[in-house]
This record gives C-alpha cells, structure tokens and sequence, in this order.
C-alpha cells in the first residue's frame, strides 16, 4: 500500500512538472519566433527579472488575469540567466504562470539582447511591449497596471 502512494505521488509530481511550460532559450531571433507564435493576433511581450522588485507586483497582476482568461496571449521573458532556472520556475509558479510561455536570456552579453528587443530599451525593468495584431508594437516602461492591460486588449479584440 505504501509503495502504492509513493508511486502515485511520483506519477503526479512528473505530470505537474510536464503541465509547465519549459523555459526557451532567448536568443537575438526569439523576438521573431514570439512573433510567429502570435500572428495576426495582439499579444504583450513581458520582460522582467527575479531580482526586480516591481516585476513581482506586476507577475502577480498577470497572473490573477490569467487565471480569469488561461488564454490571455502573453509570453514573458526572464532577464535572469538560464542557470537561475529554479527561482524562474517558482517565482512563475508562485504568481500562478506556470503554464505560460517563458524565456530566458540566453547570451553572454544581455546588451545584445536587449537590443534585438529594442534598441532604444537600456535594460530597466519591467519593461512590456504591448503588440497589436500587425505586431506593430508601443513600448511601456515600468508596471503596466491591470486596467492598461485590459484597455490594450479591448480596443485591439479580444484575446483567442
């Protein structure tokens, strides 16, 4: 009977970790892969980090609207490294993102990445960029705020 439980209790710790999504390498093209994964439909792009204060009240916000919408269209990106992994996964599981798409830097020089991104963008954190359907995209430093996020969406359609 005992071996019974632990078997089950590690049958369901594996499936819990299969239903969260991987981390992805972020690389100088995963902004067009991002792209690719949302066309023709608006999407926010999150950047944020497990050090950043303010990330975390903002991860928490998207999390209670993901709950509401589990299809909300949103990929996030970690600025951490993929060495910082763990605290990745349990700063998402904590504000209940688990299950969405994230990235992580992926480059020994960040600056690169942050210039694919954008190039006018220095690295402050969070930074959000807000896609509209064409993927033409408006950007917002600082936290973006329950209410921005849900104007973003009803004025561009709502999210598939």
């Amino acid at each position: 009977m005992r071996r019974g439980l632990i078997a089950l209790a590690l049958c369901l710790a594996a499936t819990a970790q299969a239903s969260a999504a991987e981390l992805r390498p972020f690389t100088t093209g995963s902004v067009t892969a991002i792209k690719e994964q949302f066309a023709g439909r608006p999407f926010i792009l999150v950047l944020w980090s497990t050090t950043c204060t303010h990330c975390a009240g903002e991860l928490k916000m998207l999390g209670r609207l993901v709950r509401k919408a589990p299809a909300l269209p949103l990929a996030l990106v970690s600025t951490d490294t993929p060495e910082d992994g763990k605290d990745i996964r349990a700063a998402l599981g904590r504000f209940g993102l688990g299950r969405i798409d994230t990235w992580v830097f992926d480059d020994d020089v960040p600056e690169r990445l942050r210039f694919a991104i954008d190039p006018s963008w220095r690295g402050e954190l969070p930074r959000s960029y807000l896609f509209d359907a064409a993927h033409r995209r408006e950007a917002h430093a600082g936290s973006l705020g329950e209410a921005t996020v849900k104007q973003f969406f009803q004025s561009r359609g709502k999210p598939r």
